[in-house]
């Protein structure tokens, strides 16, 4: 009998003495192993006990949603796109006016027609550069690149904006210009300035029209007075002639001739001219609103990532 109480003592200790061993290497391996970043923020009193599910459920949402990182570097890159599109149209529209329009400047009084081309030009230069920056900034989450890409955007927005507005003021004063100041600069500056004449010989052969509301404008410019000191028996310059480099009206008995363009250019050039500038606000002010989204976005992201920094 009391040999049978001393066995049972036994194994009861050795199964005691076992139990506290797997104890003991349970709760040192658990002191080995690194707390999670919220316990031990919580640890050296950073954040309250209550927010350590917050940062869980932020770690969830970095990874899905509409404010993910993802999600937004997605959109950024998809924004990007279209910038560097609208940059090459505001490229080709300021080139092209430049290089086919711009000879219809020395008859116009107003300089606001060449400055929205040189606003188109300078701001498409600066969307292609600025693009790489967001690209860059977007792909390696710089913080930086993506404030200063928000800055310029911005900039950019500005100036879309300028010349939209000023595109739609000068369509309007455009008839208004060309009625007072197209005849006068027709009689008093036709070849006496190159500029003046180029422009006035591309216009008549490009509309076939003549003068600024027929022939019998020309009868008054200090080129007609003078026509007598030239060999030139013409009285309307060749490029009012059908058949260019030909005298197509030599006196009053020609007025009529089927050789010559009889009608004015006013209403061409006008017509012309509004149209440019139509587009030119058009896609402007239309093309600056794209610009809203992306500063939106970039500032987004860069918020994101400076979260996640800090975390």
């Amino acid at each position: 009998m009391i040999a049978g109480v001393v066995i049972i003592t036994r194994n009861f200790s050795s199964t005691l003495s076992a139990t506290s061993q797997s104890v003991a290497d349970r709760t040192a391996s658990l002191s080995n192993k690194p707390l999670p970043v919220e316990h031990s923020q919580y640890q050296r009193g950073n954040i309250p006990r209550g927010q350590i599910a917050d940062f869980k459920m932020h770690n969830r949402r970095d990874e899905s949603g509409c404010c993910s990182r993802i999600f937004l570097k997605s959109i950024m890159v998809v924004f990007n796109t279209f910038f560097w599109m609208s940059g090459a149209a505001f490229l080709f529209l300021g080139l092209a006016s430049l290089f086919l329009r711009h000879q219809y400047v020395p008859l116009l009084e107003t300089p606001l027609f060449a400055l929205t081309t040189y606003l188109f030009i300078g701001t498409g230069g600066l969307i292609t550069i600025l693009g790489t920056v967001g690209c860059v900034g977007t792909m390696q989450e710089i913080r930086g690149c993506l404030i200063f890409y928000a800055f310029m955007l911005m900039a950019v927005f500005m100036l879309e904006t300028c010349a939209g507005v000023l595109a739609y003021m000068y369509e309007g004063a455009v008839h208004e210009e060309l009625a007072r100041n197209l005849n006068v600069t027709i009689n008093n500056k036709y070849h006496y300035d190159s500029e003046v004449t180029k422009a006035v010989d591309h216009m008549q052969t490009a509309f076939k029209c003549c003068g600024t509301s027929g022939i019998s404008d020309w009868q008054y410019s200090v080129w007609a007075q003078d026509r007598s000191r030239s060999n030139s028996t013409n009285l309307v310059p060749f490029s009012c002639c059908i058949s260019p480099n030909t005298s197509c009206i030599q006196g009053p008995q020609d007025i009529h001739a089927s050789n010559v363009h009889t009608e004015g250019c006013l209403e061409y050039l006008e017509d012309f001219v509004r149209l440019h500038l139509i587009i030119v606000g058009g896609v402007g002010l239309g093309l600056s609103i794209l610009q809203l989204f992306g500063i939106v976005f970039s500032c987004c992201l860069a918020a994101r990532v400076k979260d996640d920094v800090s975390l």
